[in-house]
């Protein structure tokens, strides 16, 4: 098992600060896999020192998943014999823990797992919550990868559990500024290629071993015959989906550039109407989005998930060209194609965000940000502040910028912006990788030496 560093997470471990003081209750957290979710409410129990009870759910038949949570529940609060009463049912379970001890954690590990098995499962778990529950001092966490299952069996419209959690969790990826815990040895450019290729999930990060370069990193994670991200994306496919098939097609079908449903069908040969249900579940779990451009109804589907993303876009259309037999041969493919990719995910995602932290810290003020099209016209990001009638119109480049170059990007936003209906002051911006030369009166320049990321300590 790795061990990955505690990174962050602090608004999550104030929330679980103030649940307890708020106990008894349920709480839900879920979230794709490998994100964090166990570590985070193992370490948040152990800063804060108190008794709790750790299970973790396994795909079994009911009798096999209670009598685990009843031995988990004997050795962590040395119960002598709690194991050896035979329960029917979990509330009954946790009910006859309650006569013993209830001021205590509970903690179920992908529960979903033990729902998809049996889910009486989940019925039975509300039984308790309305019934019993409010009589102790308990905190019950349920945990889930399966986010489907999630929204379905527990927290979804109409799932029993349905209204019963205090708090629900989606436990996000990390954002980019925290590429420095991991890789303190590398650059900012480093940083940001790495946060395009595996995104903000703690655990990939944590599967370097040693102080890699970026190369290495790459051939190691994702290339050699037994790198453990290599069949990461159709592994959690099949895990969430019982038809892992179409939904890899239809990844597919958007990284090539089918991003609307009627292109997607056309692609796959899906009819468009179970391509529209296809599209909405996999937005649900957040492994696509649908992104509006500013002052359009219609919007374009992009592959959100930076290691689906990064496996559609880069790798899978070179082995698919050359396969897995010379790794030699694809690294040097992939590395030849990085810059192109990282580009895609520096303007699409890092750039709102830096552009959202420059909000959040009183740089600039905005009401809506997007991309602008219209006719053959693109700016890549425009802030619109309607208070006080601004409109920050944003370039980026994933390239080294000349001061010459910037004046012609000052000349592109300037005719593009005639095109918005809008007629605000303007003010235009450039974020790249880096800049050289002197400053310009009428354009803002940022670069990834003015992006927060944090120190690593």
């Amino acid at each position: 098992m790795v061990v990955t560093r505690f990174v962050d997470r602090e608004k999550e471990l104030k929330l679980l600060r103030t649940a307890w003081q708020s106990r008894p209750l349920l709480i839900v957290v879920y979230g794709r896999r490998r994100i964090g979710k166990t570590r985070l409410i193992l370490e948040w129990c152990k800063r804060s020192r108190i008794n709790y009870v750790y299970y973790h759910a396994i795909p079994a038949k009911h009798d096999v998943n209670l009598m685990g949570l009843a031995r988990a529940i004997e050795t962590s609060l040395k119960l002598r014999n709690f194991s050896k009463i035979k329960y029917g049912a979990l509330d009954s379970l946790l009910e006859v823990l309650s006569y013993r001890i209830d001021d205590v954690v509970i903690i179920i590990d992908e529960f979903t797992y033990w729902a998809r098995a049996e889910p009486r499962v989940v019925g039975e778990l509300q039984r308790f919550v309305d019934n019993i529950l409010r009589e102790t001092k308990m905190m019950i966490i349920i945990i889930g990868s399966l986010v489907g299952v999630m929204y379905r069996s527990v927290i979804g419209g109409g799932a029993p559990l349905y209204g019963r959690a205090r708090y629900r969790i989606r436990l996000e990826e990390l954002e980019p500024w925290f590429m420095s815990s991991f890789y303190p040895w590398l650059s900012r450019e480093d940083w940001i290629r790495l946060y395009a290729l595996l995104g903000g999930v703690p655990y990939y990060h944590s599967l370097v071993n040693g102080q890699w370069d970026i190369s290495t990193i790459i051939l190691k994670l994702l290339l050699e015959p037994n790198a453990p991200l290599r069949d990461e994306v159709l592994f959690i496919l099949r895990e969430e989906f019982r038809d892992p098939a179409s939904y890899y097609s239809i990844l597919k079908a958007i990284a090539d550039g089918a991003n609307t449903p009627s292109k997607v069908a056309d692609y796959t040969g899906i009819h468009r109407q179970h391509v529209s249900k296809y599209l909405s579940v996999l937005e649900q779990l957040g492994f696509v989005k649908k992104e509006k451009p500013l002052f359009s109804k219609k919007g374009v589907y992009k592959v959100s998930d930076k290691l689906m993303n990064t496996w559609f876009k880069l790798v899978e259309p070179i082995v698919s060209s050359i396969g897995f037999t010379d790794t030699t041969i694809l690294l040097e493919k992939v590395m030849s194609r990085i810059d192109q990719h990282v580009a895609g995910v520096f303007e699409d995602e890092i750039a709102r965000k830096y552009v959202s932290w420059l909000a959040v810290n009183g740089r600039i003020r905005y009401d809506e940000l997007g991309r602008f099209v219209h006719k053959g016209v693109e700016v890549d990001l425009v802030a619109v502040d309607h208070r006080n009638k601004i409109l920050h119109l944003f370039e980026v480049k994933w390239t080294d910028i000349s001061r010459s170059e910037a004046k012609n990007i000052v000349r592109r936003l300037s005719s593009a912006s005639r095109y918005i209906p809008l007629e605000y002051n303007m003010v235009y911006h450039l974020i790249a990788r880096n800049y050289h030369g002197e400053a310009l009166d009428n354009i803002v320049v940022h670069t990834i030496h003015d992006m927060p990321f944090r120190e690593h300590r």
